[in-house]
């Protein structure tokens, strides 16, 4: 199994979303990403090597972007949020 860790920022994101989504979060879709990281979505272009895994809390979507670092076990979180404007903010994140 893996083991996952994020960068700075992803400290910040956690604090905009709904508490209720934060367990979910701990309990369900970290523990899914950790057991199988390669279900996600695999970006392309700019975003090639990183991964997206979508979730729906309470109607709204969201999606938590990260790597994978497979010989040494080890998952980066680079960035979770709503769908709105993701991607655009993930650009000036991560490039």
């Amino acid at each position: 199994m893996f083991e996952i860790k994020s960068i700075k920022a992803v400290k910040n994101d956690l604090k905009r979303l709904p508490h209720g989504l934060l367990d979910d979060l701990k309990t369900i879709h970290f523990k899914s990403i950790r057991e199988n990281p390669f279900q996600a979505h695999e970006l392309g272009y700019v975003f090639k090597g990183l991964r997206s895994y979508h979730l729906t809390h309470k109607g709204k979507s969201y999606k938590i972007v990260y790597e994978v670092f497979e010989e040494d076990g080890l998952i980066v979180i680079n960035m979770i949020g709503s769908r709105e404007s993701f991607y655009e903010k993930l650009k000036r994140r991560v490039l």
